[in-house]
């Protein structure tokens, strides 16, 4: 699918300030450092003790719409890529809305979505779209946020190690100089990837993270693959036209391992989850806005963003800087 004309105008990331590195995971779990660094490239990762998801989105939000430089009066939506909001209601962009206090009056869509660790391209999408139809005139929020931290089970090596917390928004506007192109997908899964929900009256099972973890990474890979080949197709571009590929941070290994059935160089795709693990949702927009810190992204530069997570969900946008 195409639809030309976004721009990202503002970015802004927030992490908690608590690390958990995997020393620290050595004394809670059978595990250690260097276990942990060859199978996943995971160093430490933020861990949230007082900052709700919300809390962490709009810190993000704030710095975006500080780095864009517009005022609230142009915010027409608030679109928040979330598998582990505050409360099943209301919602964690409404929560955002009212921390953001904008003015009696000014209408402001504000939703969540929740597609786990491919949110971030599906939001994208959503926001292209809305920019394309109702409100061409107005800029958008997408934010990325999540506290994975709530639903780990710090008993299971296989799992705690790899989740962390943090928040990544981009304020967007419509622009007829910059491409944009979008392979969303699904597929009907719940054994893979799973945290329960609300449990019935009587029952008490806890909602924690389940894996499957050799066949998410088959996923993964799969994913990655497959995502970059059809938006390259849409947009009629080679992987020379490409600055960089910004995938979902799961695993350093998935990323490698995709890369190399791909024959790419790995300095192709940006890489950050030594600092942070999976941030699930959050991941590609803290990742953006790293490499923009670091002077990495320039104006004009095509990227290719991948998400791939339960559901099974995957997507990718490309689009320009």
């Amino acid at each position: 699918m195409e639809l030309s004309g976004l721009k990202i105008v503002g970015i802004g990331h927030a992490v908690p300030e608590k690390i958990l590195t995997n020393q620290a995971l050595e004394k809670m779990v059978d595990t250690s450092d260097e276990w942990i660094v060859t199978r996943t490239g995971i160093r430490e990762r933020r861990i949230a003790e007082k900052e709700n998801t919300s809390v962490l989105g709009f810190w993000a939000a704030q710095r975006a719409m500080e780095d864009a430089g517009i005022p609230k009066e142009r915010i027409g939506a608030i679109i928040v890529a979330t598998c582990t909001p505050d409360d099943y209601q209301p919602s964690t962009a409404c929560r955002i809305h009212q921390l953001l206090e904008f003015a009696n009056g000014q209408p402001v869509m504000a939703f969540d979505i929740n597609v786990a660790c491919t949110g971030f391209p599906y939001a994208l999408t959503v926001a292209n779209g809305l920019l394309a139809t109702a409100m061409p005139d107005r800029c958008i929020l997408v934010i990325g946020a999540e506290t994975m931290s709530k639903f780990v089970d710090y008993t299971d090596r296989n799992t705690c190690i790899l989740f962390g917390d943090g928040a990544g928004a981009v304020v967007v506007e419509r622009s007829m100089e910059q491409e944009f192109h979008s392979y969303l997908s699904a597929k009907g899964d719940d054994t893979m990837f799973r945290i329960p929900g609300a449990p019935f009256a009587g029952e008490h099972a806890p909602s924690l993270i389940s894996m499957d973890g050799k066949s998410v990474f088959k996923f993964a890979v799969e994913s990655i693959q497959t995502c970059v080949g059809h938006v390259l197709e849409q947009a009629g571009l080679e992987m020379k036209d490409i600055s960089y590929i910004v995938t979902h941070q799961a695993n350093r290994r998935i990323i490698t391992t995709a890369a190399k059935k791909m024959d790419l160089p790995l300095e192709k795709f940006f890489m950050n989850i030594e600092k942070y693990g999976n941030t699930s949702a959050a991941s590609i927009p803290i990742a953006l806005d790293e490499m923009k810190r670091q002077n990495l992204s320039r104006p004009g530069d095509r990227l290719i963003l991948v998400g791939f997570g339960s559901g099974l969900t995957l997507g990718a946008v490309l689009l320009q800087w």
